[in-house]
């Protein structure tokens, strides 16, 4: 099957972009980093649209990894976390006026109705969308993900509240559904072996990351890194963010960022303590064997 040049199903640099909250103009002046007023999205998605982009879902991309689909000539991934009302009142018929859809990951626990985990985050506290909406949503061919059930940092929980998180967020959502959930979102977009292990063994076929690296639909599905889209990013920022040669000055930024963290300084002056010890090891034991070695000549 002709996929635009490929082969069937080969990888293509597909960018996943990261939205939490699209807000109106008129709180902007008060708003967090991760809340995009209205008319800077619609901007977005209309540059979007005029450089011929097409929003596709996670699902779609898996098909086409399968032979069962094929792919526009410029794809994209919008992604929205939380399920925050805005992204239904504002975010959404953007998107249905320029016909694009995107994934949007919501709680497993629907009797949470606002973000109180960022309450100590200055993020002002916003409400969440109800039922009807998702299903509506859903309805418009937007991809419905989970976000576990409590947006808790997984990899800092036991196992078995790991799994009750991820696990439990896919059964609900199927139920208010009537269909199949696919995808996951790590909350704060932290994962490691064991949450990836588990999304995998709950029956997630794709899952987003954020803080584990630099922005990229790699081979990894359970691990696709995404390009957070800020408020602070203009028109010029967001274009440039569309073009391929941005994640390779991603890739290095975010190798720059690792490299130059307290963290990572701290890791090379332990490892080069443990090497200078290795050495002074091999040192010594040169030295016991040479005297060894004299002593019995002497003898």
């Amino acid at each position: 099957m002709e996929t635009h040049g490929r082969a069937e199903g080969e990888p293509r640099v597909i960018k996943v972009l990261l939205y939490h909250r699209i807000i109106d103009d008129a709180s902007s002046s008060r708003a967090h980093w991760s809340c995009i007023p209205i008319e800077q999205f619609r901007r977005q998605v209309e540059l979007l649209d005029r450089w011929g982009f097409t929003a596709i879902t996670l699902q779609d991309y898996q098909l086409f990894q399968r032979g069962e689909l094929d792919l526009p000539a410029k794809p994209v991934i919008l992604t929205f976390d939380d399920g925050y009302l805005d992204t239904y009142r504002y975010a959404f018929p953007i998107l249905r006026q320029f016909g694009m859809r995107a994934v949007v990951f919501v709680l497993g626990d629907r009797r949470i109705k606002t973000n109180y985990w960022d309450k100590n985050r200055g993020i002002p506290e916003a409400p969440l969308m109800e039922d009807a909406q998702i299903l509506e949503m859903y309805q418009e061919g937007f991809e419905i993900g989970a976000h576990s059930m409590s947006h808790i940092d997984l990899t800092r929980l036991p196992e078995d509240k790991v799994w009750e998180e991820i696990s439990r967020s896919r059964i609900l959502l199927e139920i208010l559904l009537n269909g199949s959930v696919q995808s996951f979102s790590y909350p704060y977009g932290t994962v490691n072996a064991i949450t990836k292990r588990m999304v995998q063994h709950a029956g997630y076929t794709a899952a987003c990351g954020v803080a584990t690296g630099p922005a990229a639909f790699g081979r990894d599905s359970l691990e696709i890194r995404r390009l957070t889209i800020t408020s602070s990013i203009g028109v010029t920022g967001f274009a440039l963010r569309l073009l391929t040669p941005y994640q390779y000055y991603a890739w290095f930024k975010w190798a720059a960022k690792k490299l130059l963290s307290p963290v990572a300084r701290d890791e090379r002056d332990l490892n080069r303590l443990l090497a200078e010890k290795k050495r002074r090891h091999r040192h010594r034991r040169s030295s016991t064997i040479e005297l060894t070695k004299e002593k019995a000549y002497e003898e």
